[in-house]
Order: structure tokens, then sequence, then C-alpha cells
């Protein structure tokens, strides 16, 4: 055993270097010649050799040689010291039963759970031998099942749990199948994409614990807007997520320290990227944990400097979320806080807040979320903020979202609230008039007048 180690292990030796000398020459034979072209056929050429002759499998030899050099000589010394001295023999015994358990630990822990990096080349071995072995236990249990049936005469309930059975064998059996042909390496790649979004979103949401930020901020512009609501989810299990990392983050930006240095584009972007995940828990039919929502989220010592932003899409979903979390306030129990936030974000007056009905404070917030989009705004809303802006609109106005107003029922529903309000004065003029664009059926019906009574 310890002649046989020695060669294996001079033999694991000799083809490493071989290895490293190949793969040497294969990055330099290419640069012989100076033209782009014909090094890239050079590459490809010995390329096709690499895959034609599997030096993939050489690769893999070399330490498996090793491996078994290590257990051939502890083989031999554990019998040697046996026949010599057999308390010297046990303390072998045990350290090397220790390292032995460790190894098998090692090779079997893929199968436990394919993310594990530990693994050994018998993990590859075993892969393929527990594979072959389930799959082919499937598809006898499948075959003997479907004997079963085939001598059950007609169908009965039995039968048909037999054939559920069959089935699940069948498809366990296709399915051990694939990973036997797959081999390891194919199973972990599977199993990575598989998890893809899950494994984004975590390390998403942990970058904002664990990052520092000035990192941070860095790391959310790289964040594609349409991927936000993938990589941070707003909600999980019923709960606001990353309140407090996100909510400092925000805050920053908000007030624009966290804004210094970076161009414009840049910066929207990042205030953005914060800003989604709050209004999609603002169009949720119930937000949970209401209270945090209002204190943090929109608060209005955060949200103003919002209101009055450069960006359109940035006053209008800031406004957006405020009027939503509106709506729902105004249904609970109303205590001084509560009242205050809601005449901060209407400019009603709490005794008036708090004396009006549902229906009124509803239009009351409607009123307040048109004139805090269209006071200021010069010419037609962007499209993406037209949408955003009528599907708010929507959902303040108790109707299932249709961002066209294709249906009756929002044009009806719009056409009366807008002419139950009190547009008030030149800014009213103007505010009526941007609806009256955006929506030619105000329009074409009677126009609401600015000055019109209550």
């Amino acid at each position: 055993m310890w002649l046989i180690s020695l060669v294996f292990s001079l033999s694991s030796a000799l083809i490493t270097t071989l290895l490293q000398h190949w793969a040497r020459r294969y990055i330099d034979t290419p640069k012989v010649v100076s033209e782009p072209s014909q090094r890239a056929r050079v590459r490809s050429f010995l390329f096709l050799g690499i895959r034609l002759y599997k030096m993939p499998l050489a690769a893999v030899v070399a330490p498996t040689l090793l491996h078994l050099s290590v257990f051939l000589f502890f083989a031999g010394l554990i019998i040697t010291f046996h026949t010599i001295h057999k308390k010297v023999a046990i303390a072998i015994d045990v350290s090397a039963g220790l390292f032995g358990l460790a190894y098998v630990v090692l090779s079997i822990l893929p199968y436990l759970d394919i993310r594990s990096p530990y693994r050994t080349p018998l993990s590859d071995i075993l892969w393929y031998l527990w594979h072959g072995y389930l799959s082919f236990s499937a598809w006898l249990s499948e075959r003997s099942v479907k004997f079963q049936v085939s001598i059950g005469g007609a169908m009965s309930p039995m039968q048909s749990l037999l054939l559920r059975v069959s089935q699940f064998y069948k498809d366990a059996a296709r399915k051990h199948w694939q990973y036997l042909m797959g081999g390891l390496k194919k199973r972990v790649i599977e199993a990575a994409l598989s998890a893809q979004e899950h494994g984004d979103r975590k390390i998403v949401t942990s970058m904002f614990d664990e990052l520092d930020k000035r990192k941070l901020r860095k790391f959310v512009a790289s964040i594609p807007r349409n991927k936000v609501l993938d990589f941070i989810p707003p909600i999980e299990s019923g709960k606001i997520i990353l309140q407090e990392s996100f909510f400092t983050f925000l805050q920053s930006f908000a007030t624009n320290e966290g804004a210094t240095g970076l161009d414009e584009n840049l910066r929207k972007h990042t205030l953005l990227v914060c800003l989604d995940p709050i209004h999609h828990i603002a169009k949720a039919h119930n937000i949970p944990d209401l209270n945090a929502m209002r204190t943090k989220w929109a608060n209005i010592d955060l949200m103003r400097p919002l209101w009055a932003d450069r960006d359109t899409t940035i006053r209008v979903t800031s406004r957006s979320i405020c009027a939503l979390v509106a709506r729902q306030v105004a249904r609970e129990t109303l205590g001084e806080p509560q009242l205050h936030w809601l005449e901060d974000v209407t400019g009603v007056a709490q005794d008036t807040i708090y004396s009006a009905s549902l229906p009124m404070f509803d239009l009351m917030n409607l009123k307040s979320f048109v004139y805090g989009v269209f006071s200021d705004q010069e010419g037609d809303l962007p499209a993406e903020d037209a949408t955003s802006f009528k599907e708010t609109l929507a959902i303040l106005l108790d109707v299932q979202p249709d961002v066209r107003f294709h249906t009756n029922e929002l044009r009806n529903q719009l056409s009366a609230k807008v002419q139950e309000i009190n547009w008030d004065g030149p800014q009213g003029a103007h505010v009526v008039g941007k609806l009256c664009d955006m929506f030619p059926f105000l329009a074409a019906a009677d126009p609401p007048h600015p000055n019109a009574p209550d």
C-alpha cells in the first residue's frame, strides 16, 4: 500500500506539472501570430482539441490520485502498527478515522445542500452512483405499480391512488435520470438559475444593512428601476421590511444630503429607487403598519421637499404616496397626530376634516392630489407620470384601476367628482384645463367652472 501510494502521489505530481505546461501552451501559442483574427482561429483550434481529448478529465484525475495515495498511506500505516504496537495503532485508528469521517461528510454535503462549496473527487462518483440507483429504483417502482393497476380490472378509488403513485415514481425517475446525465456541475448551475430571483433579492436587501452611506448610494444608483420591486420587496410576511436603514437613506436624499456630488439623472434615479417600493405599499388595499407608513415613509417633513422637486416624476410619485396613505388614514380612528398629518397633506383645517363625512374627505383628498400635481405643472405630464397619476386617481375614486379610463364607471365617477369640487380662481382654471387635456371626455361634457359652488 505504501509503494502504490508513492506511485499515485508521484503520478499526481507529474500530471499536475503536465497540466500546467499544457495550460501555458494554450495561452501562449495564439500570441505567436499578430493578427487578432488569426489569434482567434488558433485559440479556437486549440480549444476544440481540448474538448476532443477531454482535458478537463485529466484535471480531475490528478487530485483523485493524490487523494487515493493518502488513503493508501493511512491504510498501510494502520495495518503496520497493528502488527507492531497496539496502543500506537489505536491512536492512528482514531486520527485516521476522524479524517475519513470528515472526508465522507465533505463528499456528501453537495447532496444535502447544493450550495455547499465543499466537495471531493468522491462527490462526483457518488453523485452518479446515487442518482443512477434512485432513477433505476423509481423506474422499477413505477413498473410495479402499473402492473398492479393493469391486473385490477375496473377503475376503483384504490386504482386511482395507484395511478397517482405511478405518476409520482415516473416523475422521480425522470428527474434523477436528468441529474445523472447532467452531473453535479450542471445541477449546481440549474439550482443557481432557478433561485436567481430569491438570491438577488436576499443579496440586495442585505446590502442595505451592511453598506455605509457612501457605498450604499453607489449601490442603489446601480439598481435598474424596473427591477426595484423584484430586488427590494416592500412587504414580506405582511410586514414592511428594511424600515430603519431604508428610511435613513431616503431621508438623506430627500434633504439633498445624500445627493451631493450626483448629477441630476443619477439623483433622480436613486431617489425613485427609494420611492417606488413606498408607492407600491401605498397602493395596497390594506397598508400594513399604517401608523409607521404615516409617520416615516409619508412623513410631511420628508415629503414636502419632494412635492416641490424640480423633477415631475418625483413630484407625482410623492404626491401619490401621500394621497393614497391619507385615504386609508381617514378610515381609521382619528386622533390629534392623524388629524395634524391629514391637515398638512390636504391643506384643509383639522376641524373640517374631523366633522366631514368619509365621501366628503375623499373629495377633499382628491382635490388636494390633483392640485398638488397640476398647480405648478407646465405642459403635459410625461407618459409614465400620466399613467401613475391615472392609477392613483382610480384608487382614490375607489374604482378598479384602468389607466386609460376606458370603463364607463371610471368616467362617470371622475366626471361627477370633478363637477362637485370647487375649483378656485385662476389656479383652479389652470388645473381644470390640465384635467380636460388629459381626459377629453371631461371637456366633451359640461366642463367644470373654476368658481362653481361646492
